[in-house]
């Protein structure tokens, strides 16, 4: 009996602190959706202009993170699979540099490092994100790393340091 009525006692204790964490964590949810993604999407949406010469000026995340970005001057945003390879990948790029700038602010922000992140862009898309990317580097350590001697190239006579 007495066994049993502890167990019942864990068993109720259990689940209220289940119930505390979910509660918890329904509010954490809450939170980043009011406050993180607006700026998420207001940032991102600044990127991707940005990295298309102005061709999309907008982007949306989901709650399902699914990237939309809308074109200039139309109304409707295009889910990432209606876009081309190098505009989805120009899409994620944006949403990736805009969350790196609200989750790691700060006076001294830590080092931005990608590998390979230009593969997918054509040449003049990669010219559009190496100019993006040089902006950031007046505040942010950038590391690119990649196998292709496009971006060497394209970045000859730029304030870089370009390593073999």
């Amino acid at each position: 009996m007495a066994l049993r009525l502890g167990l019942r006692r864990r068993g109720a204790t259990l689940r209220s602190r289940c119930a505390a964490a979910l509660e918890s964590l329904k509010n954490a949810d809450s939170l980043l959706r009011e406050r993180f993604s607006p700026a998420v999407n207001e940032k991102a949406g600044i990127y991707l202009s940005a990295l298309t010469g102005g061709k999309y000026d907008a982007v949306t995340l989901t709650r399902q993170f699914q990237a939309l970005a809308k074109e200039a001057g139309e109304t409707a945003p295009h889910p990432d699979l209606a876009l081309s390879g190098g505009a989805s990948q120009q899409l994620y790029l944006a949403v990736r540099l805009a969350m790196c700038d609200l989750a790691l602010p700060g006076a001294d922000p830590c080092p931005l490092l990608l590998d390979d992140t230009l593969d997918a862009f054509d040449d003049h898309r990669a010219k559009l994100a190496l100019d993006c990317l040089l902006k950031l580097a007046e505040h942010r350590q950038v590391l690119l790393f990649t196998c292709h001697t496009r971006e060497k190239k394209m970045l000859e006579g730029q304030p870089v340091t370009i390593i073999k």
